[in-house]
């Protein structure tokens, strides 16, 4: 495509956000705010095009098509649920919070947006747009100015959840394009724990544009997992900011199937001192699926311990991106940091473009960082297909082991079923070409 038209395609899209934020509906307290917060942000944001750095690898055409901005009704969302998690069940569909389906226990408690008052809404003030809405990032600004409605959810001071909070963000069954912009902002009070496990849901064209902000106040943990195992033909962009208090623990594990266009943008704040966050990421792409992780781990207080792990595979002609930063803030001494990431390529026309980045500005800091990309082994493969496996059997067995210590990490049992159950779907069609 010629740079003219690649710019006239960009400027119709600024003019048709536009358009649909100046028709929204009014709105009233923290909806309205974020909306006005998002549509300044988004005035003064300049849509990505090839030069810039953050979007290098990732081209925004596939969010460009027409019809990803309108809003239709929701329709029928086919929501399946995790097989062997018992859980409090959350769900937001095309954008809209759906009914809490079970009672919460005392100390849980989950509100719209457009519904808060007194104490919920003065901590989602203070929270929303807090994290999010920052210069260079038109499509989170862009949430906030369409947003509609979304949730807020918040684990009373000491309070242990005895089940798993599942937040469920699904595209309804409707064949038509379309765009949502969900938001939803968790706050852990002090001492509070909890497990949160967000799934992706939905193949069809639509973009869903999701920003999910976190607050783990002091002494409180929080263990994510972030689920996005179904491909198509969806364009999925997702901003994730979390802000970790003062001794308390994120726990994050990211398994991503790739999709027609796929990104995160994931922040982590350590902020406290004593703050820890411990990340993994599993991500998979196939045909001409892509994936794009931007990871940006800030460490703002001393003595904060950070450690990352992610592995990549591409097959076919898809493409997988990871940029992993640890950025030490002046101030931060006695920072224990480390990334750690590995690509396997499957094929030929595969891509992986990895690019971990360390910048440094205090003193008595231990920080590493790592990044190594290669293909299958050709010895193990003969050694299997001796055994009488052919090999496509070979080749993804030895792909799952590529997969299996991110997939091992992850704290719920239930989970790790489902996630090794959709690898191994993932990976039986189509047949895997032998890389060059």
């Amino acid at each position: 495509m010629s740079t003219t038209k690649r710019t006239q395609r960009i400027e119709a899209f600024g003019r048709e956000a536009r358009r649909h934020i100046g028709a929204l509906p009014a709105a009233t307290g923290v909806v309205q705010q974020l909306r006005a917060v998002g549509a300044a942000a988004f005035a003064a944001a300049e849509l990505p095009t090839p030069k810039t750095e953050a979007w290098k690898y990732s081209r925004i055409g596939p969010l460009l098509e027409a019809g990803l901005l309108d809003r239709v009704a929701p329709g029928e969302a086919r929501v399946a649920p995790l097989a062997g998690l018992d859980s409090y069940r959350l769900a937001i569909v095309d954008g809209l919070p759906q009914a809490v389906a079970a009672e919460l226990p005392p100390g849980l408690s989950v509100s719209r947006l457009s519904a808060l008052r007194g104490e919920d809404r003065d901590a989602a003030e203070r929270l929303a747009g807090r994290l999010a809405v920052a210069a260079g990032r038109p499509f989170v600004a862009l949430n906030g100015a369409l947003l509609e409605d979304g949730l807020l959810i918040r684990v009373a001071a000491g309070l242990h959840i005895d089940r798993p909070i599942e937040l469920v963000l699904a595209q309804s069954a409707i064949e038509v394009p379309r765009g949502a912009h969900p938001r939803v902002l968790v706050v852990l009070e002090p001492g509070a724990r909890a497990t949160l496990v967000e799934r992706h849901l939905g193949r069809s064209l639509a973009l869903t544009n999701a920003v999910v902000e976190i607050a783990v106040e002091q002494g409180a943990r929080l263990d994510h997992l972030r689920l996005a195992a179904e491909a198509g033909a969806g364009r999925w962009l997702g901003a994730l900011e979390v802000e970790v208090g003062r001794d308390a623990g994120y726990d994050l594990s990211l398994i991503d199937l790739g999709a027609a266009f796929r990104r995160n943008e994931i922040g982590i704040h350590l902020a406290g001192p004593g703050a820890e966050a411990e990340v993994r990421g599993a991500g998979l792409t196939r045909d001409g699926q892509h994936l794009d992780c931007q990871m940006n781990l800030v460490h703002h207080s001393p003595q904060a311990r950070s450690r990352q792990r992610f592995r990549l595979i591409a097959g076919e002609t898809s493409r997988a991106v990871l940029n992993g930063r640890i950025h030490i803030e002046p101030g931060a001494g006695k920072t224990d940091a480390a990334l750690d990431a590995k690509g396997l390529l499957l094929a030929r026309g595969a891509e992986i473009d990895l690019k971990p980045e360390l910048e440094i500005y205090a003193d008595d800091v231990q920080c590493a960082h790592g990044a190594t990309l290669g293909q299958l082994d050709a010895r193990a493969l003969f050694y299997l297909r001796s055994r009488g496996i052919d090999e496509p059997g070979a080749r993804s067995l030895l792909s799952l082991a590529f997969l299996a210590e991110i997939v091992a990490g992850l704290p719920c049992a239930a989970v790790r079923e489902a996630v090794g159950a959709s690898l191994r779907a993932a990976f039986a069609a189509p047949a895997q070409e032998e890389p060059a």
